[in-house]
């Protein structure tokens, strides 16, 4: 069996601009049932509690997504593009939190990610490789099954928490369920979300669909929905990873390891305030040099990074199409995609670099960066 870590030498530099992406973030075949819909009863507010409370619920079937979220082909984030601006094929069994499969299909290709009680196992068909993580990562990249209908619900419902303002939609017949809609419409113009679109079966509040719709567009760049569901707990024997063999390729993950770079990282302190928004905590807890700016859908990320990782990242944004930017004590480069935002930047004053990403228009990283630059960065 061959073992590794998360983390070693030059990847750790990797890690960094991956860990900003990942803290920064959380479509589907126009096929419509001839069958009646009946609108269920229940209120907005009911639907989104029963959503929030839907983990308990078992099921299992088939969903198909499609993307156009507009994300440059980055080094080292090919698989994050793929997924959000692709199609992507799910087989789900779902028991529980702690006890879950879903399979990715492809052309020639299966990555199937199984959940457990002790951790994560996938397996990648094509690569006959097995990962296996020691408890949870404290964060990662989007995989194929954050998009499967209720993880994706969940989580944005999650991100958006109480800034949001809550309307009906017409239901649908989803998988031959009659399901109660509502949107979510962002209460911040600083988002890149114009509105998110919610399905859910009324009587247990599993989402059957999502769709999102970007500021201004007409139509979603991301949506999600069951083809095919049963509301039924699926066989134990279905949700066990495959057994190690002679023949595979072995991988052990350390969650330990990403979280303890993240701790060393440090590179100075950060403002309390930013492009007129307060600071707030991670989702990791306290972290030196790395800090969130707003709240709900609004609010992004910035990462003191060192001169090294800096660069690096300013050049594989410039590569990745991004725009070069000129600031008042700095200079950088932003992407801006209909989904997220990113910006690498140079702070000559502190003599530090930063990376900042979210869910936000580009212009309010702009203006974020061009008062970063000019911060002493003192303690």
């Amino acid at each position: 069996m061959v073992a590794v870590t998360v983390v070693r030498g030059q990847a750790r530099r990797r890690w960094i601009v991956v860990a900003a992406v990942a803290l920064g973030l959380a479509a589907v075949p126009a096929v419509v049932s001839a069958v009646p819909v009946h609108p269920p009863a229940g209120d907005r507010t009911g639907l989104v509690a029963k959503m929030r409370a839907s983990t308990g619920q078992p099921y299992q079937g088939y969903a198909e997504s499609v993307g156009a979220a507009g994300l440059p082909a980055l080094p080292q984030l090919s698989d994050v593009s793929d997924l959000l601006d692709g199609d992507t094929r799910m087989r789900v069994w779902y028991s529980s939190a702690s006890a879950w499969r879903v399979d990715v299909i492809d052309v020639g290709a299966e990555r199937d990610t199984y959940q457990t009680v002790t951790g994560e196992v996938t397996w990648d068909y094509g690569r006959n490789q097995l990962t296996e993580v020691d408890g949870t990562l404290p964060l990662r990249l989007p995989r194929g099954a954050d998009l499967t209908p209720p993880e994706l619900a969940r989580r944005l419902l999650s991100l958006a928490g109480t800034e949001v303002t809550l309307s009906a939609l017409p239901a649908q017949r989803i998988a031959g369920i009659d399901a109660a809609g509502v949107r979510l419409t962002p209460t911040s113009t600083l988002t890149t979300m114009g509105h998110i679109d919610l399905w859910a079966d009324p009587k247990t509040g599993l989402p059957l669909r999502v769709a999102v719709t970007g500021r201004g567009a007409s139509r979603p760049f991301l949506t999600t929905r069951f083809l095919d569901v049963a509301l039924t707990a699926p066989d134990p024997g279905v949700l066990a990873p495959p057994a190690q063999r002679p023949d595979m390729s072995v991988v052990g993950a350390d969650g330990s390891d990403i979280l303890g770079v993240l701790r060393r990282i440090n590179n100075g302190p950060l403002p309390d305030r930013l492009a007129g928004l307060p600071r707030t905590g991670t989702d990791l807890g306290e972290l030196g040099g790395i800090a969130t700016y707003g709240s709900g859908l609004a609010r992004f990320l910035v990462m003191s990074v060192s001169r090294r990782t800096g660069y690096d990242a300013e050049r594989r944004a410039l590569r990745g199409g991004g725009a070069a930017l000129t600031f008042p004590a700095g200079d950088g480069v932003l992407i801006g995609t209909p989904l997220l935002s990113l910006l690498a930047m140079d702070s000559h004053r502190a003599g530090r670099n930063y990376l900042l990403v979210g869910l936000v228009a580009p212009s309010l990283l702009k203006r974020a960066g061009a008062e970063l630059s000019t911060y002493p960065g003192e303690q």
